[in-house]
């Protein structure tokens, strides 16, 4: 039987994941536990997908995780651990997932990158990021944010970015990066620091593209060299106050998109990987996407928090296709595609409102 996991109602059983058949949209099952007397509210679809493999799901909020039975909604295992993060990144590779978290060492919070086994509750610290000690501020001394986790050439590599503390008071930090080997416990580049002085540093995951890591920082966009780390193209988009707007990016078929995640402007763009310059830009979206862009067939799809609807481009053309308002009167806050993979099945872009799941025909 088909299935596709949707989020349930924040009002009831806040936090429950749904299965619900493909072809009817009835339930198949519910999912409602709870981790350490509390449950996980939104969090419970991955906000990238890069949370399952096969038949499980790893969710996590702060320091509680659990693994999910996608087949049945039942619990695997569930955790709660020493230490804490404002994340709730998950990105599985090969039988691990990655994430970044902060334990206390010294009375003093030090950033790490964390690997667990998705079959049990074992995990472990990979690596404490080389942190300045500039500023101390709230206990720390800097942040660690997503990371990039990939398979090349027989070993697991992690595209770590973070920041350092440089004036918070003033909205100052410095944003660094390294590429440590996980298999064989080396750098490939130890610390490389980016030029410019942030705040509100990187916000979504690196993308990588052939030979780059593509480093959304701020206002700022940045290509990077993944192999040694240096710097090969900088673009700032906004000028003024970073509330005029943050990007996300997203990579599809060696290809950069970008869209504002927050502000006045409302952006949706596809830019040169090379160079950063622009391919083609529209500014007709309802501003403030989620953190998630989809694509399916050459669309890309994606659900703006500004106007609350479903927005479907034409990657190829910079045409908007449509957007959709839901038939509930209700913003749509989240949704997902699924490309068919077997006999029978068809292409798949569910959308949800809090109230509502609606499955609809894709652009083509």
């Amino acid at each position: 039987q088909e299935k596709v996991m949707v989020p349930g109602s924040q009002y009831h059983n806040r936090g429950m994941l749904l299965a619900l058949d493909t072809a009817s949209g009835e339930e198949v099952w519910r999912w409602t536990d709870k981790v350490g007397g509390r449950d996980f509210m939104d969090r419970v679809l991955s906000r990238e997908q890069l949370n399952r493999k096969c038949n499980l799901a790893i969710y996590r909020e702060n320091n509680r995780f659990c693994a999910v039975n996608l087949d049945n909604g039942t619990t695997l295992w569930k955790d709660k651990r020493k230490g804490t993060s404002h994340s709730a990144d998950i990105q599985i590779v090969g039988d691990h997932y990655y994430y970044s978290y902060e334990l206390k060492k010294n009375g003093v919070w030090a950033q790490v990158l964390m690997r667990g086994d998705i079959h049990s509750t074992d995990h472990e610290e990979l690596i404490e990021l080389p942190i300045e000690r500039i500023q101390l501020f709230g206990d720390a001394y800097g942040a660690l944010y997503i990371s990039h986790v990939y398979a090349e050439n027989g070993s697991t590599k992690a595209f770590i970015p973070y920041a350092e503390n440089l004036n918070l008071y003033k909205s100052q930090e410095f944003s660094s990066h390294i590429s440590y080997n996980i298999s064989s416990k080396t750098y490939d580049f130890e610390k490389v620091r980016l030029p410019d002085t942030l705040s509100l540093t990187v916000i979504t995951r690196p993308v990588k593209i052939r030979d780059k890591m593509i480093v959304s920082a701020g206002d700022f966009i940045y290509g990077v060299n993944r192999h040694n780390g240096k710097l090969i193209w900088t673009r700032k988009e906004f000028a003024g106050k970073l509330s005029n707007g943050r990007l996300m990016t997203a990579g599809y078929k060696n290809r950069l998109f970008a869209a504002n995640h927050n502000g006045s402007r409302r952006l949706t763009m596809e830019l040169d990987p090379d160079t950063g310059k622009t391919l083609w830009i529209d500014a007709g979206n309802g501003g403030s996407i989620n953190r998630v862009m989809y694509f399916l067939n050459d669309v890309l799809y994606f659900v703006s928090r500004g106007d609350g609807r479903l927005y479907a481009y034409d990657i190829n053309t910079g045409k908007m296709l449509w957007r959709l308002r839901s038939d509930d009167d209700e913003s749509f806050t989240m949704m997902q595609v699924r490309k068919a993979e077997a006999p029978g099945e068809t292409d798949m872009l569910v959308a949800c409102t809090w109230k509502n799941a609606y499955r609809f025909k894709p652009a083509r």
